[in-house]
């Protein structure tokens, strides 16, 4: 038994518990920030641990985690956005008093999202999956005195135990087809199954694993929950979510259809391509008529499921590629703009309303600069990173023959330039005269930074893309036998 593959699944547990249990002391005040430095403590040894274990790919406990290249990248995405969740955490009023059980869940939530992506059974996913969920459903409703934060905990935890029914349902059934949770068996066997459309268990396994994994990855037609529950959730904590989260149910989508079911990929690619496109286009046009910015880019956020979505429904090692090089843009250009709404936030009061945004770029034109850039890459602009990695998405399309897909994407990214292009003019709009003055405000450096960073990684993953292509061409090619 290889215990060595769990090194950065103990490290980030044994964070998780130290930030806990440091909470429950009355630490003087130079040690307030205790939880905090246990956190970027534990990232980081968990990030040097898979840079170690790059060159030496390897898998564990009987095949059940497996560090492939695709599983050691996904999981280091995973660490970068938990990383910066906790730079955004920083005064963050939702940590105040429990900054204790905020970083150990944040903590808690990236082992279950590394678990997931480095998963090589079933019920290691389903551990994976739900370790995340539960502590996001908490994360979501800390901050208890504002009843935005409650309803937010609430909702998703309500379709959050829906998504989880319909995973383990499906898991179920394709264990009964199968005879086995591993997915290496599982993808040998239906390399040999015949067509699934003689096999009805096997479509409804197939439809319920793709259903749920829709859940977590806020894809059309099951995100009605996103839009509330981004909007009400403390924005360090969204923002985990729309990066973190969505990096496990992709790698959990590549790891299942991709990888597993490479041998049935006839039968269910136009599946995944439907919700791909339903998707883009639903999510787009929801973000049209959003005057919150939180809340256009919760729905700009199932738009981005579409485009991720594409790379799973090519079902090539070329589609993973750039679905995870899109990825890695995606987290870039992310943790830039909702590094500028938390700023805003903690200046003036409904700091996330566009409003609140007018000439904001001119009196911090580095914040105007970064969200600028944010914007305008996840618009699709070229020569930035959002444009390479849409170009690629759009390329594996084509190539598989999926040419309508990337003709709906092509015009869902036309649409979405309203709203982006929205919010760069306005952030350059003069500023208005108001009437109440304003909190002068001290930039907090760790947010500073990671918008700098994201707005940074924007521009550098365009010009040094091709080292980036090269990990993630790896990484694709992981998953394939």
């Amino acid at each position: 038994m290889n215990v060595v593959v769990g090194i950065p699944l103990y490290v980030m547990s044994a964070a998780a518990l130290l930030a806990i249990v440091s909470g429950a002391f009355s630490l003087p005040g130079d040690l307030r920030r205790l939880p905090e430095w246990i956190g970027l403590l534990g990232v980081g040894i968990s990030l040097l641990t898979l840079i170690a274990m790059w060159d030496r790919p390897q898998s564990g406990f009987e095949g059940e985690i497996r560090l492939t290249h695709m599983g050691l990248l996904m999981s280091g995405i995973i660490l970068v956005a938990t990383l910066a969740t906790i730079a955004l955490s920083w005064g963050e009023p939702a940590g105040a008093g429990r900054r204790g059980e905020y970083i150990g869940l944040i903590l808690a939530a990236a082992t279950g999202m590394m678990l997931t992506v480095t998963a090589g059974d079933l019920i290691v996913m389903f551990i994976g999956i739900e370790l995340l969920s539960v502590s996001l459903y908490i994360l979501c409703a800390i901050e208890v005195t504002r009843e935005q934060s409650l309803e937010s905990g609430l909702k998703y935890l309500i379709t959050g135990a829906i998504g989880t029914a319909t995973l383990i349902y499906g898991f179920a059934l394709l264990y009964g087809m199968t005879g086995s949770t591993s997915l290496d068996v599982i993808g040998e066997r239906l390399a040999h199954a015949g067509p699934l459309t003689s096999q009805p268990l096997l479509v409804a396994a197939m439809a319920l694993v793709a259903v749920a994994l829709g859940f977590k990855a806020s894809a059309v037609p099951f995100h009605m929950w996103t839009p509330d529950v981004y909007q009400g959730a403390p924005t360090p904590v969204t923002t985990f979510m729309s990066t973190g989260t969505k990096a496990a149910a992709m790698g959990a989508f590549l790891l299942v259809f991709t990888g597993a079911a490479q041998g049935a990929i006839a039968d269910w690619r136009v599946l995944i391509g439907a919700i791909a496109a339903a998707s883009m286009v639903v999510g787009n046009i929801g973000a049209l008529r959003q005057n919150s910015v939180k809340r256009m880019l919760a729905w700009s956020s199932v738009a981005q499921a579409g485009y991720l979505l594409m790379g799973v429904a090519v079902g090539t090692a070329f589609g993973a590629e750039a679905l995870i090089y899109y990825l890695i843009a995606y987290l870039a250009m992310t943790l830039a703009a909702f590094a500028i709404v938390i700023l805003r936030e903690r200046e003036v009061e409904d700091g996330d309303q566009l409003e609140a945004f007018t000439g904001y770029g001119r009196r911090r034109p580095w914040a105007g600069v970064v969200m600028t850039l944010a914007m305008l890459s996840l618009a699709g602009f070229p020569p930035l990173a959002g444009f390479i990695g849409k170009f690629m998405l759009f390329s594996a399309a084509i190539d598989s023959d999926m040419l309508w897909l990337a003709i709906v994407g092509a015009l869902a990214s036309a649409v979405s330039v309203v709203y982006y292009l929205r919010v760069s003019i306005v952030m350059w709009s003069p500023e208005p005269v108001r009437d109440v003055p304003e909190r002068t405000l001290r930039v907090p450096r760790a947010v500073a930074t990671v918008a700098v960073a994201g707005g940074v990684a924007i521009v550098a993953l365009a010009i040094w893309a091709q080292p980036v292509i090269d990990l993630c061409r790896d990484a694709g090619a992981s998953l394939l036998p």
